[in-house]
């Protein structure tokens, strides 16, 4: 292969041949903008070559198979010491419930084990081409996964030792689909009836229990704390919302005596504003979202208003703490301001601000400005540059798998009746609407990490000195776009080169253009003018599609499996008292066991599956990726400072609570899960 080439340096002969490569591609990348997520341009089908390729769906399977597991762990505990069948309580069960339930155990096992032996051939053999993507519902990701295992391994072992007829390898899509359907039936609910898996938690020992075979996370201890309540605003699944104020807001009334019973009568609201120490986290946005049901219960979800400071200059600790909440965006009598002095309110406040800060999450800063948003390019960069443009090359990476898992999330996740319906807080409908809006409002240049961090007013360690998101992102923005400006130097020696690249003015035309991306607030008036904004665009792109998914995908396996630290809805509305609230109330308001368990199981599928590694390009194929040898120097300089920045990461990680999701090590190159 010939070394990637500008098309205005090509001959007539050469350019043709690249026109006509387009048209190819043209014809496979095709938008649809009539789905759900209409008016945005997704794609019509998965193209040739973009599913998820074989080694990915065994990483899932693996998943999946320690959920199965951890079910059966669970279930096996209705065998008593005598092999009798006996509810949870101790008691024998009657002939009609124990033949029952003795059907459903041996189907749970023999699950489990037929998943298990479909892994010995997956890491047994090479990579091939990817598998089909996931399709059908419910559940129907988890479905798809193993069906593409299963056409994996059926195309690629039929020499192997094992016996693929013995293992039925072909009913291994059947096999998830029927564990699930058991599950969501009458019969799975008598199940988890039985071993304390079904309806009202009465203490947070029960959402523990849920976890048998799979390692409770440590969140679990504490994440009723003020200070891990903060943290999350900064480290968190969801650290994109808090923002710098001067002051609460008129329709945020904080008195100086509430302040002052949090940061000590030393403080005032006024000075913490002046000195840049108060911040907001407004959930404005979810003013939309109607509320729902699952699928017989009401959900609940508010639009809070959270109110944290940073404790003045000289204090022995400057950890944000949390001052205030009020649970919806209109104060009175009906939505007080609660501060932590007021008990179980205050803890059922902030319950309903984690809910608040679970749905913006899954449908904002994840669904909508990590996926979304970099479909728009992954459809844009080989509909209009041609597979020899040195940005074709270098971004192609980025996007593997992306298209494969955003039509599963279409098809399944987001779909009637599927997981974010089941699980988030609003009607499908008005989740779904959420998600868009957040694309169309999304403003690209005021999105580049820096002008996105100096639009909340967080940039400065000096006024925030605790933020981990901020300051391990600004290395890997920082490493990332040293990268990028080497590699675009090799090929554009001048702001001409980019002025007079016409199939990048076709891919910038294309991805503002309403009938295909749809992206605003992109460009240089109206067309890409220079190297420098090419560069910076670039960097974003590829941040985007690697740390900025894994900062808000990968903590869905650590923090939000464990629901009453990030309920996805709320069963009780947010109390309009501060005060004679009993301890139990708190467990009205958080989802019931079954939801619980649908939560655990989502975001540890969702969000422990790794594949690819941001950097290591070769990573998964034979050979060099990037042929032209020009690019080798420029990126191992890339990989040095990838490991420079694991160690800075490492070293900060001694000094406070660890926060490991931006480590090198652990991003992947695009989205893919």
């Amino acid at each position: 292969m010939s070394n990637p080439s500008l098309p205005q340096n090509d001959s007539p002969a050469e350019q043709q041949q690249r026109k006509s490569e387009l048209a190819q591609a043209q014809n496979a990348y095709v938008y649809d903008h009539n789905t759900r997520l209409k008016p945005l341009g997704v794609a019509e089908s998965v193209p040739s070559g973009q599913g998820f390729a074989p080694i990915w769906a065994g990483s899932a399977v693996l998943v999946i198979l320690d959920l199965v597991g951890n079910v059966v762990a669970k279930a096996s505990k209705l065998v008593g010491p005598d092999g009798a069948l006996r509810t949870a309580g101790g008691a024998p069960m009657d002939k009609a419930t124990s033949a029952r339930m003795h059907g459903a155990l041996v189907e749970l096992k023999r699950w489990h084990r037929e998943l298990a032996l479909l892994l010995t051939p997956l890491h047994a053999e090479p990579e091939r081409a990817p598998a089909p993507p996931p399709r059908q519902v419910p559940v129907a990701l988890f479905e798809g996964v193993a069906q593409s295992v299963a056409t994996a391994v059926e195309s690629r072992v039929i020499s192997h030792a094992l016996d693929t007829k013995d293992l039925h390898i072909k009913k291994a899509g059947d096999t998830i689909k029927s564990l699930l359907e058991m599950l969501l039936s009458a019969l799975g609910k008598l199940l988890l009836d039985l071993v304390g898996m079904y309806g009202q938690a009465t203490g947070v020992y029960d959402y523990a229990s849920e976890f048998q075979t799979l390692r409770l996370p440590e969140i679990a201890s504490v994440y009723q704390d003020d200070t891990s309540f903060a943290w999350m605003r900064v480290a968190g699944p969801n650290p994109l919302v808090i923002k710098r104020v001067a002051s609460p807001g008129a329709n945020f009334p904080v008195t100086d005596g509430q302040y002052q019973s949090v940061m000590g009568k030393g403080d005032t609201l006024a000075s913490a504003g002046e000195e840049g120490r108060l911040y907001l986290a407004d959930y404005k946005a979810l003013s939309q979202l109607v509320p729902g049901t699952a699928p017989d219960q009401q959900k609940y979800v508010e639009a809070p208003l959270a109110l944290f400071a940073v404790p003045a200059a000289g204090s022995p600790s400057r950890l944000l703490r949390p001052v205030a909440i009020q649970c919806t965006q209109t104060p009175g009598a009906a939505s007080p301001i609660f501060t932590p002095s007021d008990g179980v309110a205050w803890e059922i406040a902030k319950l309903h601000v984690q809910v608040a800060d679970g749905n913006y999450h899954e449908l904002v800063s994840h669904l909508g400005q990590t996926h979304l948003v970099i479909e728009a390019f992954a459809m844009a960069t080989p509909r209009q540059l041609a597979p020899e443009h040195p940005v074709n090359v270098l971004l192609t990476p980025h996007f593997q798998g992306t298209l494969a898992i955003n039509n599963a999330a279409e098809a399944d996740l987001i779909a009637p009746g599927g997981p974010v319906d089941n699980l988030l807080a609003g009607t499908i409908a008005s989740s779904t609407q959420l998600a868009i809006d957040s694309v169309l409002n999304y403003s690209v240049n005021q999105q580049f990490l820096p002008a996105a961090l100096a639009s909340r007013g967080v940039e400065d360690p000096g006024t925030l000195p605790s933020y981990p998101y901020r300051d391990d992102a600004v290395l890997l923005w920082g490493a990332i776009h040293q990268w990028v400006s080497r590699y675009l130097a090799i090929y554009y020696t001048s702001d001409a080169d980019v002025q007079g690249d016409y199939e990048l003015q076709s891919w910038f035309a294309e991805l503002s253009s309403p009938s295909g991306g749809g992206l605003s607030g992109i460009g240089e008036d109206g067309a890409i003018s220079t190297v420098a904004y090419l560069a910076d665009l670039l960097t974003h792109v590829i941040f985007t599609a690697s740390a900025q998914h894994a900062a808000v995908n990968f903590p869905q396996n650590f923090i939000m499996s464990f629901t009453p630290a990030l309920p996805l809805a709320a069963y009780a509305p947010a109390p309009s008292i501060t005060e004679g609230l009993p301890p139990s109330e708190l467990f009205q308001h958080l989802p019931p066991l079954q939801q619980a368990l649908l939560q655990l199981g989502v975001m540890t599928l969702l969000g422990g599956v790794y594949y690819s590694r941001l950097g290591d390009y070769d990573r998964n194929i034979p050979g060099v990726y990037f042929a032209d040898a020009r690019v080798r120097e420029p990126l191992e300089a890339f990989q040095r400072a990838l490991l420079d920045v694991e160690t800075t990461i490492g070293k900060r990680n001694l000094q406070r609570i660890p926060y490991v999701v931006l480590l090198p090590s652990q991003i992947p190159q695009s989205i893919n899960i």
